[in-house]
């Protein structure tokens, strides 16, 4: 009997030693009137459950950057007016981000016209902005709470100018990507003392393993931009 009970404590030790790793988080709850307050039970949560936390924000983040460039680049066309062309312009407006079409009526006045007959004055300023940014190739006049917006014909000049501005989005969505990168791995550093360093450092070869692709993806992106606007 006392052998099958050595063998049974051998094999609990065994069982603790091999456990998958965990962080703890500490809670305490906070000072009763009378005096302390007793601290609160233990919250394990496993390294795969923060691993997958970090890597799902990393991943939702890069990608809404590269879904973001994509939306940049079908705006940057010349020719012909269509109406749709604002759909995913957002402006900093009331403390929120709000697509164009929410804050004015967008209309089509001729073929290589539009006017956005914006609600409220004070956003006409800030309208005018980032409609221009969205496409340098654009004119845009001031017209009360109207903008006039010309779509130019392609020329050379205009093609030079939108290939400029989508390299230019290029660099900020790159840009965007690599903080994401680098909040990820700034999270992971924060549980060194709850992990080995060889867990650190194959959830940060993941995130590097995203990022690459994402910047890949905005490079494909702007070379068949490039392309398209070479053929027009």
């Amino acid at each position: 009997m006392l052998r099958h009970f050595a063998v049974h404590c051998a094999a609990r030790r065994v069982a603790g030693l091999t456990a998958t790793p965990s962080v703890v988080a500490r809670s305490f709850s906070k000072k009763a009137k009378a005096g302390k307050g007793k601290a609160s039970p233990e919250v394990s949560v496993s390294l795969d459950e923060v691993s997958k936390k970090t890597q799902e924000d990393v991943m939702k983040n890069m990608k809404g950057a590269v879904l973001n460039y994509t939306k940049v680049l079908s705006a940057m066309r010349p020719g012909q007016a269509d109406a749709g062309i604002f759909d995913n312009l957002m402006l900093s407006a009331y403390g929120q981000m709000v697509p164009l079409p929410q804050l004015g009526q967008v209309s089509v006045v001729g073929s290589h016209e539009l006017a956005v007959t914006v609600y409220d004055p004070s956003m006409i300023k800030d309208a005018k902005k980032a409609i221009e940014e969205m496409n340098p190739s654009f004119t845009v006049h001031p017209n009360g709470t109207t903008l006039d917006i010309r779509f130019p014909k392609m020329t050379k000049e205009t093609r030079d100018e939108l290939i400029k501005a989508a390299k230019k989005q290029a660099e900020a969505a790159r840009q965007h990507i690599r903080r994401v990168r680098q909040d990820g791995m700034n999270d992971l550093k924060k549980l060194k003392d709850s992990i080995s360093e060889d867990d650190i450092k194959r959830e940060q070869d993941k995130i590097q393993r995203l990022t690459d692709e994402s910047i890949k993806d905005i490079g494909s992106l702007l070379t068949a931009k490039e392309k398209d606007l070479s053929s027009v």
